[in-house]
């Protein structure tokens, strides 16, 4: 450091005042030849003059023909020393106002240009020089003693300034290091950071890299997307339009067929209505048939109890024969052939009666069955039934009651409900054959309208 060296040549309080000035002039010279590396920092960059002006130099101003004159002038010793110490040992007053106007890392005020340290110590050497040559030659020696004294305390106050100097100068090398150290520590934390924003930047471009290989992978994807969705709905609405054109044809037979099918629909119910007319009417002819089968019925009982009076009549007459027959033949009577006409007439009634009574009997059970059978096939059971009663009857009527009028009444009348009865069997098959003709075809075809109509149909025959 520059301070230092001047310490060192100014530590001895007894310095001859003519080697002081030399010594500053000296050391203010080896510091303008320091080090160039300390001129190179960032805190030494202003001159070897700046940094050695302190606090008690020049500061204030002193006029430059004062000092010229007081160098001029050996017969003033009073003023030289009086001005000596007024320049050494007197602070300025304008010390503590300026010491904010200081430049970092230097001791000089920013107000006007003073008078630095050299020229003062010049002029102290000048001064110093001119009073020894004037005691050598005839001075005073109170003037030379009270010199000394002055001398010796203006170089103790210039040690303690010198001292002040060094520690300052010791707070701004440390303040020097300190800012270095912070310096080299930005330094290398700029250093840091540098690498890292480049690294960063090569972080950055790669992402961007991937985040175009992605973007673009995402568009051909999407691309993709969209083409096969739209291959899709292009075949979704190809399928669609093509059931759409088959419902709409399949909706148009529907409505040729609902059409065609209300039709046949109104011909079932016209050819059922006709049905339920002739089955009402084949209803009514079975009870008039009913009626008149009670009726034969009845000439049946009385044929039956005619029967058995004649068989009683006949078992009286076999009594009355076999009598006869024990007795003596009697005189010829004309009565006998009259009686053997009605014995043979009897026995040939008896025998028709027997027979009748046998076939009435195994009609009797037929019937049954046909009952049994009217239960599922309608009203052919009955039908039949009568239609053999009445043949039996007509043939009961042609062997037994021939001479009858009563028996030929009944026999007309019955020839006339066979006839009637044959009728209606006739028009009974003919009926079922077109019922049964109906129900196939629409077994065949629709079987759902034969239910329908097969469900009204008892209704309307119930009417």
């Amino acid at each position: 450091m520059m301070a230092p060296s001047v310490f060192q040549r100014t530590k001895s309080p007894r310095t001859s005042p003519g080697n002081l000035p030399r010594k500053l002039q000296n050391g203010t010279e080896a510091s303008g030849q320091s080090d160039p590396t300390a001129d190179s920092s960032p805190g030494n960059s202003i001159s070897d003059a700046e940094n050695f002006e302190c606090y008690g130099e020049g500061d204030h101003d002193v006029p430059a023909n004062a000092l010229e004159n007081g160098t001029r002038s050996p017969g003033n010793p009073l003023n030289r020393h009086s001005w000596t110490r007024t320049s050494l040992r007197r602070t300025p007053p304008s010390h503590q106002e300026n010491l904010p106007n200081r430049r970092w890392g230097s001791m000089r005020h920013s107000g006007k240009r003073q008078i630095g340290s050299n020229v003062l110590a010049s002029q102290l050497y000048r001064s110093s020089s001119f009073n020894s040559s004037g005691c050598g030659s005839g001075g005073e020696p109170a003037d030379d003693m009270y010199s000394d004294v002055s001398l010796e305390e203006d170089v103790q106050g210039l040690n303690y300034k010198v001292q002040l100097l060094q520690q300052q100068v010791t707070s701004l090398a440390d303040t020097q290091s300190t800012a270095d150290e912070r310096y080299a520590r930005a330094k290398a934390d700029n250093a840091v950071l540098q690498a890292r924003v480049h690294m960063l930047d090569e972080q950055i471009r790669e992402i961007e890299c991937r985040c175009e290989e992605s973007i673009a992978e995402e568009k051909r994807r999407s691309r993709e997307a969209i083409s096969r969705v739209e291959r899709d709905r292009d075949t979704q609405l190809a399928a669609i339009t093509d059931r759409l054109s088959a419902a709409e044809a399949e909706a148009s037979e529907l409505k040729q067929e609902v059409g065609r099918l209300r039709g046949v629909a109104e011909t079932l119910r016209a050819n059922a209505e006709a049905a339920a007319r002739a089955h009402r009417e084949a209803q009514e002819q079975v009870a008039e048939l009913s009626a008149a089968l009670s009726s034969a019925r009845e000439a049946e009982r009385r044929e039956r109890d005619a029967a058995a009076t004649a068989n009683s009549l006949l078992a009286t007459a076999r009594q009355e024969l076999q009598r006869l027959r024990d007795a003596p033949p009697p005189p010829p009577d004309p009565r006998l052939d009259e009686l053997r006409k009605e014995l043979t007439l009897l026995r040939t009634q008896n025998k028709s009666l027997s027979e009748a009574q046998e076939e009435l009997q195994a009609q009797i059970l037929t019937r049954g069955v046909e009952e049994g059978r009217s239960l599922l096939d309608g009203v052919s059971g009955p039908l039949v039934g009568t239609n053999s009663l009445a043949h039996e009857l007509s043939q009961m009527s042609d062997d037994e009651l021939d001479g009858n009028d009563t028996q030929s009444d009944l026999s007309i009348e019955m020839e006339k409900l066979q006839k009637a009865l044959k009728e209606q069997q006739d028009v009974n098959v003919q009926l079922r054959n077109y019922i049964d003709g109906i129900l196939l075809s629409i077994v065949e075809n629709y079987p759902q309208l034969l239910e329908v109509k097969y469900q009204k149909a008892p209704g309307d025959t119930r009417s």
